[in-house]
């Protein structure tokens, strides 16, 4: 017990003395216990609404919590990974320290305690913090969905005491798991070490990292096969979550191609500048470790960027581009009268529609699904459904029709039971009539129109050689009651309508991302240039002068931030264009725009950190260094 005390109170002496390189580990990890607490009262709000609430308000507060529950993922990767990476640097920074206490007769398990004690403490104290915030989170996010229209006016949430102490627990867990590596490494550093100084020029990839990152790269790649036969209510979760596996992979094998890839940026410096160029080239190339765990921040920073941002407009304008061919109507008809269509000049078929949504339940979960109600006459001229197994006759009589991806993957077999939720009815147990082949993505559910309540709309084929303008009108003559509007606009305006709702999705969980990320970016870059004192003092005592030393931090800190940005860039390219390639394989064949601006606009955010957050603390060493040569 003694032995524990004592080492917790190291552990604390530790921790009060490098506060500043454990800023940005407690900060992230405060903010994410934050908003965790956030996120789930106002699940909980959300799942206390009482019986008579409106429909639209229940789906409302649902939807905003599946994207806070999105949020939520994003914030716990990144602010694991800015734990592990703070605890990683400050192992490989303090690797001399350690082995000193190895020399002394400290134990790789005490060593090792030593590390699981202060990510403890710290873990702590950023939880107790974390749920403080809860509660100015939790009415800024609920005042942000509201200024969003994702929320109605009124809806007001509580911080609830259970989402309290499950953020704290979970903060604490994530402190401690995310420092389980850095400690093991720790616990393997020798007393002999105690004699050498460059820690940081060790080889920095071992093979447990290889395999890691290569499984996290195999992970994202297997994520974007399943995009395009996930149901339809996955596929953007499984869009936006595809680049973490990715961006941890290149993470996690960053120091195996950092180094040469900051070392040919650097290059160019050598050509344009004086000896500070090739100085920030060799530390650039010569300090492995340095140089990856500086430049990984940015490469996730910049990777989950342009992947959530590109990835989500591709599957966007997929959705949209799906949405039109599942049509092979000319025109729809909306408003009072409209089913009188079918007696105008020119019409050869006229089917009512009405869209809405069910409940699903299969495979031991409820899914919302969107669904059409229809009749069986005509609609195989309206919409593109082929090659039906079954008869969609059965939609007269209690059946349903599914897409084949869909029907497969809720586990439906032709003739068997397909159990839903209707909209005013309540649970029902129908027959899966018939399968077909609709769009790539897979089509709404087919039910009976009787069924699924809401406004109608007609879907009209023209006859062969009719005009569609020219029918459009008849219909609107007949009746100035009536909308009457191109299919092809009907579909490109309610896609435009699903891609803003993704963009604006999107947005919130970068920049989200970006806040979490460049915490790490500005911690990792303080700490790797504010603990080179001595080597600042080196190059001071052979000649240099103040302003040549900063110019090296200035060219070594764009080249790192460049590194990293390349990187990040390249897993973007990986995670859309690999999205591409599996949509076009299955037939969705859409252009990919990478996210330059925005990208370009967040690469330029962490040249910003890095810079300042690498100048300031060499500005503050060599300053010192200038005051006590000066009293000498």
């Amino acid at each position: 017990m003694n032995g524990v005390a004592a080492l917790v109170g190291v552990a604390w002496l530790t921790l009060r003395s490098r506060v500043s390189g454990f800023a940005g580990a407690i900060v992230a990890l405060a903010l994410g216990v934050g908003y965790s607490g956030a996120a789930v009262s106002l699940l909980a709000t959300a799942s206390a609404l009482p019986p008579g609430t409106p429909a639209p308000l229940r789906r409302a507060v649902q939807e905003s919590g599946s994207l806070l529950v999105m949020l939520a993922v994003i914030g716990a990767f990144a602010t694991i990974f800015v734990v592990a990476g703070t605890f990683a640097f400050t192992v490989a920074q303090r690797r001399r320290e350690l082995a000193v206490l190895r020399a002394v007769g400290a134990t790789p398990g005490q060593v090792r305690g030593l590390v699981m004690a202060e990510a403890w403490l710290a873990a702590v104290m950023a939880s107790v913090i974390g749920t403080v915030l809860a509660f100015p989170l939790t009415a800024g996010v609920t005042a942000a969905l509201r200024g969003q229209g994702l929320l109605p006016a009124g809806f007001v949430s509580r911080v609830s005491p259970g989402a309290l102490f499950g953020a704290f627990v979970l903060g604490v867990v994530i402190g401690v798991v995310a420092a389980a590596s850095a400690a093991r490494r720790a616990s393997r550093v020798r007393p002999a070490e105690a004699l050498r100084d460059a820690a940081l020029a060790e080889p920095p990839i071992g093979r447990g990292r290889w395999i890691g990152g290569l499984a996290f790269l195999a992970c994202g790649a297997g994520m974007l096969a399943l995009v395009p036969v996930a149901p339809p209510d996955g596929r953007m979760p499984l869009t936006m979550f595809v680049s973490l596996p990715l961006v941890l992979g290149f993470a996690l094998l960053a120091p195996a191609f950092a180094a040469w890839v900051g070392a040919a940026v650097a290059t160019p410096l050598v050509r344009l500048t004086s000896a500070t160029g090739m100085l920030a080239r060799e530390n650039v190339r010569q300090a492995v470790r340095r140089t990856a765990s500086t430049a990984a921040p940015v490469l996730v920073t910049v990777g989950l960027t342009g992947s959530l941002l590109g990835g989500t407009a591709l599957l966007g304008r997929a959705i949209a581009a799906d949405a039109q061919r599942s049509w092979r109507s000319d025109l729809v008809v909306s408003g009072p009268g409209a089913a009188e269509v079918a007696a105008v000049p020119g019409v050869r078929v006229a089917v009512p529609v009405t869209a809405g949504e069910v409940e699903v339940s299969a495979n031991r979960t409820e899914r919302t699904v969107a669904a059409l109600g229809v009749l069986p006459e005509g609609i195989g001229q309206v919409m593109n459904v082929s090659h039906v197994a079954g008869d969609l006759a059965g939609l007269r009589h209690g059946g349903v029709a599914a897409d084949r991806r869909q029907a497969e993957g809720f586990g439906w077999r032709l003739g068997g039971p397909v159990r839903l939720a209707l909209p005013r009815r309540g649970p029902a147990v129908l027959r899966l009539a018939a399968v077909f082949d609709g769009s790539p993505l897979g089509g709404p559910l087919l039910v009976p129109q009787d069924l699924l309540p809401g406004p109608v709309s007609v879907h009209v084929a023209v006859g062969p050689g009719g005009d569609p303008r020219a029918v459009a009108a008849a219909i609107e003559r007949r009746s100035d009651r009536v909308r009457v509007t191109p299919t092809a606009e009907t579909t490109a305006a309610a896609g435009k309508a699903r891609q803003e709702g993704m963009r604006i999705g999107a947005v919130a969980l970068t920049g989200f991302a970006v806040a979490y990320t460049l915490i790490s970016v500005a911690n990792t870059s303080a700490m790797a240039f504010g603990s080179r004192r001595s080597e600042f003092a080196r190059l001071l005592r052979i000649g240099a002068r103040r302003a040549q030393v900063l110019r090296m931090v200035l060219w070594e800190s764009l080249c790192v931030a460049a590194t990293g940005a390349l990187l990040g860039v390249a897993v973007t390219a990986l995670a859309v264009l690999g999205l591409r390639e599996v949509l076009r394989g299955i037939g969705s064949a859409v252009p990919a725009a990478l996210p330059w601006a925005e990208t370009g606009a967040v690469v330029g955010a962490c040249v910003a950190v890095v810079t300042l957050s690498s100048l300031v603390p060499a500005a503050v060493a060599l300053r010192g260094r200038h005051d006590a040569s000066s009293r000498r």
